[in-house]
């Protein structure tokens, strides 16, 4: 329980978040804000290289916060949890738990997504093959004319490409047919609305500026404009964390662009946990 005389806003934060610490620097002259978050970065890392420890600066109250949010539409006691009634494939709630259990944006956002990330191959090539198999038996398509060959072949080479003598596939498709095999556009948008109630208009209104990623409407009526856009924001995003070189113009900066990147974590976990829920199996 906080006590009545707490005035400090830190001393506040320590007492209500018991596993969280505060780093308080002095300096016996004036300095500015950029010059003691160097220090801090520096003490930090003096900290973490000594004592084997993780410690990661909370800039936003929104990162400290969130965790609740997700406690309050759950069930929050262990004796209201029911037995399962279904089997999961062990890959994916690995990653899973991996996310839930972080502290970090950065960590939860790449988990989640490999829980999607587990389905490209497998539904890209399903879909790949039945596009083929509809070009082959369709009955204007003859494999006596050169031109249906050659249509074909150009089809399926849009499709693929050869890199180091390995034949590649656009991961953005696979995970926009990935998006569309598992994920119901409704249930996610309810999903976000009771987590919070402003995230699905600021999806709507706000790029995620640091990848250069566009907007997307949950309320678009054409779901095939949602997927490709979604898929557009959601591989961007893995994109700039992923590829932070200093020379790329898209890259996320760790704790400087987390204000941002904690936003787009709801919209991943949700999302993953409908494929998690789509692909598993009724005990029988």
């Amino acid at each position: 329980m906080v006590s009545e005389e707490t005035t400090d806003v830190f001393d506040l934060l320590r007492r209500t978040f018991l596993r969280f610490i505060t780093l308080r620097l002095e300096s016996g002259r004036n300095r500015t804000v950029v010059e003691f978050e160097r220090f801090s970065s520096a003490y930090l890392f003096q900290l973490s290289y000594n004592l084997n420890a993780a410690l990661v600066p909370q800039r936003h109250l929104d990162e400290i916060l969130r965790t609740g949010k997700i406690a309050q539409i759950r069930r929050s006691n262990i004796s209201d949890i029911e037995p399962p009634r279904r089997h999961y494939t062990p890959d994916l709630i690995y990653h899973y738990q991996l996310a839930v259990a972080a502290d970090n944006p950065f960590l939860e956002f790449i988990s989640y997504y490999y829980v999607i990330e587990h389905f490209f191959e497998e539904v890209f090539n399903e879909d790949l093959v039945e596009r083929i198999k509809n070009k082959i038996t369709h009955p204007d398509f003859s494999y006596k004319r050169k031109k249906d060959i050659s249509s074909l072949i150009k089809n399926v080479s849009r499709s693929l490409q050869i890199r180091n003598e390995k034949i590649i596939f656009s991961e953005q498709e696979g995970l926009r047919l990935t998006l569309e095999r598992y994920v119901d556009i409704v249930d996610l948008r309810e999903k976000i609305v009771s987590y919070d109630n402003n995230l699905v208009d600021y999806y709507r209104s706000t790029k995620v500026s640091f990848a250069a990623a566009d907007e997307i409407d949950l309320h678009e009526n054409d779901t095939s404009v949602v997927f490709k856009k979604l898929a557009a924001r959601i591989y961007k995003t893995r994109n700039s964390i992923v590829h932070s070189k200093e020379s790329d113009k898209a890259r996320y900066m760790p704790f400087r662009d987390d204000r941002m990147l904690v936003k787009e974590v709801p919209l991943l976990r949700f999302i993953s946990e409908q494929i998690i829920i789509n692909t598993s199996k009724v005990i029988d």
